[in-house]
């Protein structure tokens, strides 16, 4: 009877303890100083992602502090940030400041439409600091 009642709190704990969630992250902050680029990502769909980081690259020219404190986010890691900036398509790349989004461009997009989004948002953003 002992015996039977180990096994089954026993079983019992693990049982529980594997459908724990151990997520405890509600909300994700930024540098509210800086400006931040994030990258929504889903390697299963890697043929649309060719042409934002192509457009990355371009804008690190015209941008090095902005897209140093870029962040890519993988679908299946960070879930809370596609809930928190609202995303519903990837890929999707959008510019953060003061924990608000500036700018999104989500799904198959031309590489030039991206960086003049992206520029857009940055500058506006930049002009509106001083």
């Amino acid at each position: 009877m002992i015996r039977g009642s180990v096994i089954f709190f026993t079983l019992s704990f693990f049982i529980l303890s594997s459908c724990q969630e151990n997520q405890s992250i509600t909300h994700v902050q930024f540098p509210e100083d800086a400006h931040t680029l994030v990258f929504f990502s889903d390697e299963s769909n890697l043929q649309d992602e060719h042409t934002y980081y192509d457009a990355i690259i371009d804008l690190r020219n015209s941008f090095p502090n902005e897209v140093a404190n870029l962040k890519v986010v993988h679908s299946e890691n960070e879930k809370i940030l596609y809930k928190q900036f609202n995303v519903k398509s990837t890929p999707s790349l959008i510019v953060v400041h003061h924990n608000e989004v500036v700018t999104q461009v989500e799904g198959s997009k031309q590489k030039e439409d991206i960086v003049v989004s992206i520029e857009q948002a940055l500058n506006d953003a930049g002009s509106s600091t001083y």
